[in-house]
């Protein structure tokens, strides 16, 4: 039974998560991992990390505190995700990260950020209302996310005003959107690492059986499930 640590400081805000999880494996866990709680001690227990969607990563964190005004920031999310991956990366425990998932992951790693799309000329990304936009995504080929959908391309939804400026030394890019964005990101030297998929859009609000969804879940609970030793990773030193 995979066990999945998933941080946030509302749980109530990602029940989509859990359940699109368990659909895809009854049997697996999901612990919400929030402030107060002990982040080695719950890792200790874990097969793998989920970063979630949510507010904007700070960006003092890159070094560009002049955005700040264009960012929604939650620093109690910032202290718990930058603890816990330095933790996961310990553990060599696999990640997926989503929507912000993906930017905090590249911040933690050294890279920056888009504070705001709209205003940098990356328009159709960001909600309108409470409804995702769609558009287009092209997959990278000979990249994981190719492996895992065996897809070129695909339709996908999108619910986010920040993205990715200057990319992280050890990720590389999987997946772009038509006008350039970074849509997904992963190792760019996976060898020896374990599990690892950012991507911009929401598996977990996609239809049952979508090639950019539900394949991904599979394979995110299958690297859990098998265990680090079988998978041969080693940890991940943190910068």
């Amino acid at each position: 039974m995979p066990r999945i640590i998933l941080t946030t400081t509302d749980p109530s805000q990602h029940q989509n998560y859990l359940r699109w999880l368990q659909r895809l494996n009854p049997d697996t866990e999901v612990v919400f991992l929030v402030p107060g709680m002990s982040v080695e001690e719950t890792l200790d227990s874990a097969d793998g990390l989920l970063l979630p969607g949510g507010g904007d990563p700070d960006p003092l964190l890159y070094g560009k505190p002049e955005l700040r005004p264009l960012c929604r920031i939650d620093d109690a999310r910032d202290a718990l995700e930058f603890a816990v991956i330095r933790a996961a990366f310990d553990r060599a425990l696999p990640v997926l990260g989503i929507c912000r998932g993906l930017q905090v992951m590249n911040v933690a790693l050294g890279g920056t950020l888009i504070a705001d799309l709209p205003s940098s000329g990356f328009d159709g990304h960001h909600r309108t209302g409470d409804d995702d936009r769609t558009h287009d995504v092209v997959i990278l080929p000979d990249t994981l996310l190719q492996r895992i959908t065996g897809e070129s391309s695909g339709r996908v939804n999108s619910a986010h005003h920040q993205g990715i400026d200057l990319i992280a030394p050890r990720l590389a890019v999987a997946a772009r959107s038509h006008d350039g964005a970074i849509e997904a990101m992963e190792w760019s030297q996976p060898t020896g690492k374990p599990f690892l998929l950012l991507m911009h859009w929401h598996p977990e609000r996609l239809p049952f059986g979508h090639p950019l969804a539900d394949s991904i879940g599979y394979a995110y609970l299958a690297a859990c499930a098998a265990g680090n030793a079988a998978e041969g990773s080693t940890s991940v030193e943190f910068s």
